[in-house]
């Protein structure tokens, strides 16, 4: 197993994972990408935490720490500071915030990765487009790259606390993780993302 999968990986005797920090995700951030500017993450963070107040999911945690869960996934591979704010920022539509705040307050780039996230048929990203040549960290990550990371980050997280789902639905959901991500994480070098806890 490698170091890689030893942290994402779900230890069976664990009742719940570790959230991730703020904090923490910046340290990560800044071990893959020293020189980048990290505070965009921050303000990210802070926004999303604005937008998302209130909001739990099924488990009754808050919504926010899927979020930075989400984003520590994507970090931790590597991803660059956009696309670690793309991941705190995945499921900000579906909040009260106005149409056209993230372009203003952090760029198109995260902005359409966001859409690009939300709207993206798995199914239609070919396999050629992904490629094995970019070195870790991923410094220039393709759209389709950046975008596939933040799917399987979201959906790792999701296949992490699926036990408040219903159980037709955890296996509708791990059946589409093995047939149609597992395949596109492979052709990306990013199948240290494609689950531990799958099948049930």
């Amino acid at each position: 197993m490698t170091a890689v999968r030893r942290r994402l990986a779900l230890r069976p005797n664990s009742r719940r994972p570790v959230t991730p920090t703020l904090a923490g995700l910046l340290a990560v951030a800044r071990t893959h990408h020293p020189d980048a500017d990290t505070s965009p993450i921050e303000h990210a963070h802070d926004e999303a935490a604005l937008w998302h107040a209130g909001q739990t999911r099924r488990s009754g945690d808050p919504l926010l720490t899927h979020c930075l869960a989400v984003a520590a996934i994507v970090a931790d591979v590597g991803m660059p500071p956009p696309v670690i704010c793309a991941a705190l920022l995945h499921d900000i539509v579906d909040t009260p915030c106005p149409p056209g705040r993230v372009s203003e307050r952090f760029g198109p780039e995260v902005a359409e990765l966001i859409g690009a996230v939300r709207s993206a048929e798995l199914t239609a990203i070919p396999l050629e487009s992904l490629t094995l040549e970019h070195a870790r960290p991923w410094a220039q990550p393709t759209r389709e790259e950046a975008v596939l990371a933040i799917r399987l980050a979201d959906r790792l997280h999701n296949m992490r606390t699926i036990a408040f789902v219903a159980p037709a639905k955890q296996y509708r959901k791990a059946r589409e993780t093995i047939d149609i991500l597992a395949p596109l994480a492979r052709a990306a070098g990013l199948s240290d993302l494609v689950l531990q806890r799958c099948l049930f």
